[in-house]
């Protein structure tokens, strides 16, 4: 029975052209199944799991030197001058930048700088250690910050979130807003930050805020005109207004302030009570802080420091620092239309802080992104010549291109690169900035189930691998019969190698030709 099921019009209307020089890792266990598992065969009795882990093993190992290469991503480097690494780069074959002209120019590895961890040294060259996480507590910048708000009945609301001129201070406005007649709206704004807590163990948590007692404010007739004439307009229900917008004394309400951490990342819709089908928001609830929080209500101000230290040595990566401040305005103490305008309460936040405790004597990391090694590497002037992509003028071989004396990795004027493993990035010389670089790798071909397949020119070796790997670990097996399977599987290796290389006879003699060998066939 023909192994091809396909119309050619399926095929070449398809997605998977060139499929069918490969086979299965699936399948290529389940015929080690049928043909080399049985009574009367050299194993005679093995688990189809054992057998899929040395598929894998196998396959992997064919990957790293016998299979082709088929795997590489292109990018426009940017000014940072590096690439990152592929989530499944195991190694890589072939750097190169590509010129106008479409043609690959490889690049070199440099032996000769890195970057390596930069210590935080003070003035007098002390190692410092981390005492405050600093990243990402900058109140005075709305960048990594997601803020939202909204009211008792999930309606968005007109709460204001200010960022003052002080890094460490935050400005929160809430006025009412009744939609509906007799409807309690309370005001909440929620702040949300995330953290890399990564290199820290135990930390004091820390934070300032201020909050507003219960109290009235007098709206006077002058601040009622004064809205009016600006063009103010007051907001009717059934065509009439339903909330007084007149000069008077209203009642305003006492805020409340939390600022907590947890592993979870909040809601992002704040409501204060369930509406409808929608669900009261999470991260209104106290016990969303599992980590810790600190609160202020009711006109407490100043700064409070978390009773425990925060421990972090069960956490990886993330935290979630959120801010969240409550403003319970209710229908019969807060009037609709033009005064929503005047009435408000204002709360503020600042200096937010988590201070390592001094027993994990961590390093402080602030440079560990970049040294200055690699900052220089990547900004001095190279000294190597940048070829021009002119393949018809020839001027710069003869007289350019003759660089007597020099080690030959240096002899050349592409570039240079090294791999930073500590943190996954490729670093280039600065005259590859702003090329296209080209990164050919391999890897073990187990990262997604289309990748696990094989080359029906290693199929054969494939078997003698999970052959040789089930034999060598079973017991009571000769060892006659395990060092005959690890030879058939060298062996058929090899074969595959020579097969993958793909030499063609005509290809060399066309090479040999140019290098004025004569050639007899």
């Amino acid at each position: 029975m023909g192994l091809i099921n396909k119309t050619d019009k399926k095929y070449y209307e398809g997605n998977d052209l060139g499929s069918y020089q490969f086979v299965s890792l699936d399948d290529v266990i389940s015929q080690f199944m049928a043909v080399y598992v049985g009574d009367e065969k050299i194993i005679n009795k093995v688990s189809r799991s054992d057998v899929g882990f040395w598929a894998q093993r196998a396959l992997a190992e064919l990957s790293f030197d016998t299979l082709k290469s088929i795997k590489s991503q292109q990018i426009d480097l940017p000014p940072s001058l590096t690439m990152r690494l592929p989530k499944d780069y195991v190694n890589y074959t072939h750097l190169s930048y590509v010129d106008a002209s479409g043609i690959k120019h490889p690049l070199y590895p440099t032996k000769d700088t890195n970057n390596p961890f930069q210590i935080t040294q003070g003035e007098d060259k002390e190692y410092l250690y981390n005492e405050i996480i600093s990243s990402g507590i900058n109140l005075n910048t709305e960048q990594g910050w997601y803020f939202t708000s909204a009211g008792m009945q999930g309606i968005r609301t007109a709460g204001k979130v200010t960022f003052g001129s002080d890094v460490n201070t935050l400005s929160i406005s809430q006025a009412p807003r009744n939609r509906q007649v007799n409807s309690v709206e309370g005001f909440v704004v929620s702040g949300t930050h995330i953290l890399d807590v990564s290199a820290f163990q135990k930390a004091i948590f820390s934070a300032s805020a201020t909050t507003v007692a219960a109290s009235t404010q007098v709206i006077t007739q002058a601040e009622v005109d004064d809205l009016a004439l600006n063009g103010a307009t007051v907001p009717t229900v059934n065509g009439e207004v339903p909330y007084a917008s007149t000069a008077g004394t209203y009642n305003t309400p006492a805020t409340t302030v939390r600022v907590g951490l947890s592993t979870s990342a909040p809601s992002e819709n704040v409501r204060m009570t369930q509406w409808q089908n929608q669900e009261a928001s999470t991260n209104l609830d106290p016990a969303y802080f599992d980590i810790g929080y600190l609160e202020w209500s009711d006109g407490e101000t100043g700064e409070k420091i978390l009773d425990s230290n925060v421990d972090f040595t069960s956490i990886q990566g993330q935290v979630y620092l959120s801010i969240i401040v409550i403003a319970p305005w209710t229908a019969t103490d807060s009037p609709e239309g033009t005064l929503s305008q005047i009435l408000n309460v204002v709360s503020t936040v600042s200096n937010i802080s988590l201070e390592a405790d001094n027993s994990a004597g961590l390093l402080d990391q602030s440079g560990a992104e970049e040294s200055s090694t690699f900052t220089n590497y990547k900004q001095a002037n190279t000294s190597e010549k940048v070829i021009t992509d002119d393949y018809i003028d020839d001027t710069y071989w003869p007289n350019e291109g003759e660089r007597y004396g020099l080690d030959p990795v240096r002899a050349q004027v592409n570039g240079s690169f090294y791999i930073d493993e500590r943190l996954g990035k490729i670093n280039f010389s600065s005259n590859i900035s702003g090329k296209t670089v080209i990164l050919d790798y391999i890897s073990d071909s187990l990262g997604t189930d289309s990748e696990m397949q094989v080359h029906k020119f290693a199929e054969e070796a494939l078997y003698k691998w999970i052959t040789y790997g089930v034999l060598s670990t079973k017991s009571n097996v000769p060892e006659m019969i395990v060092r005959r399977a690890k030879k058939e599987k060298f062996a058929a290796t090899r074969q595959a190698k020579l097969r993958l290389s793909n030499i063609k006879l005509g290809e060399i003699t066309q090479v040999l030709r140019g290098k004025s060998k004569q050639i007899k066939h």
